[in-house]
C-alpha cells in the first residue's frame, strides 16, 4: 500500500516548525522531523504532535539528516517522500500537488519549481538560482526549472536507486548531488509550480552561507562535470538548444 511521508530537517526553528509540522500532518501519512542539533527547544515543541522526532545533539548539515531521514522513512515503508523546510519557506499547503504529480509519474522525482514567480525573489537570489539552473542542467544533460527549491518529492524507488557519494553529501550538497546522480540513472524529473515565500515567512536568517555553501556547491558540479568530460551536448540541453528527451541521463 502505498504510504507517502513528510520529511523536514529542523535547526533552532521553534518560531515555526510546530505550525509546519501540524499543517502537513493532515496531508501525509507520517511526519519525521530530523533535529539536526538544535539548542532553543525546537524537539521538546514538538512532544504532542504525532511527528516522529529524530533528535541529535550534534548540528552536522542539512544533508546527512536528509539521508538519515530518507532511511527511516524507506524502513517504515514509505513509498514516497517529500521533503520540505520547517523555516515556512515552503507551503504544506502545495503538498497534494505533488501527490498528483506523483501520481501521473510515480518514477520521477517532483521539483518545486518557482521559475514563474523570480520577481519575489531577492535579487540575490535570483540571479544565483538562475546560474544555478544552467550549470546543474548542464552537467544533469537537462534543461532545469529550478534547481535549488528544497520542497521535493522522491520516490522510494528512485532514493533506492541512487547512491550518493559521502564526500558530496555534507550541509546543502546532497540536494545538488541527487540530481546529479539521479539524471545517470534516468531518473525523470518532473515540476510542481510554487510561488517564492520569503518576506514575512522566514523568521530567521539563513543556515545557507552565500559565499562558503555556493563554492561548495559549485566545486561539486565542476568536479562532476570535468569526471565525464564536460559534457558537451549537455550543456546546449540545459540551454534548451537540443531536445533534452533525447539526452536524459547520459549526455554527454
Amino acid at each position: 500500500m502505498a504510504q507517502t511521508f513528510a520529511l523536514i530537517p529542523a535547526h533552532n526553528e521553534i518560531l515555526t516548525v510546530q505550525q509546519v509540522v501540524k499543517e502537513t500532518t493532515a496531508l501525509v501519512d507520517q511526519v519525521i522531523v530530523v533535529d539536526d542539533g538544535s539548542t532553543d527547544g525546537t524537539a521538546a515543541s514538538l512532544s504532542k504532535s504525532s511527528a516522529i522526532v529524530l533528535r541529535h545533539e550534534d548540528n552536522i548539515g542539512k544533508g546527512h539528516r536528509l539521508v538519515e531521514g530518507f532511511k527511516a522513512a524507506i524502513d517504515k515503508g514509505a513509498t514516497a517522500v517529500i521533503v520540505l523546510d520547517a523555516d515556512m519557506q515552503h507551503d504544506p499547503a502545495d503538498i497534494p500537488k505533488f501527490l498528483a504529480k506523483h501520481a501521473d509519474n510515480p518514477e520521477a522525482i517532483v521539483m518545486g519549481d518557482r521559475s514563474a514567480d523570480m520577481e519575489n525573489m531577492p535579487g540575490s537570489r535570483r540571479k544565483g538560482i538562475k546560474f544555478g539552473n544552467f550549470f546543474i542542467g548542464w552537467a544533469c544533460g537537462r534543461r532545469i526549472n529550478d534547481a535549488q527549491c528544497g520542497m521535493r518529492l522522491y520516490p522510494a524507488v528512485a532514493l533506492e536507486r541512487v547512491t550518493v557519494p559521502k564526500r558530496h553529501v555534507g550541509r546543502f550538497k546532497f540536494e545538488t548531488a541527487v540530481l546529479l546522480y539521479a539524471a545517470e540513472h534516468n531518473i525523470p524529473f518532473e515540476y510542481v509550480p510554487l510561488k517564492a515565500r520569503y518576506e514575512g515567512f522566514v523568521l530567521r536568517p539563513s543556515h545557507f552561507d552565500p559565499v562558503r555553501d555556493f563554492m561548495r556547491l559549485f566545486g561539486l558540479v565542476t568536479e562532476f562535470l570535468v569526471l565525464r568530460g564536460l559534457r558537451p551536448m549537455g550543456f546546449l540541453a540545459a540551454f534548451g538548444i537540443i531536445d533534452q528527451k533525447l539526452n536524459r541521463g547520459d549526455t554527454k
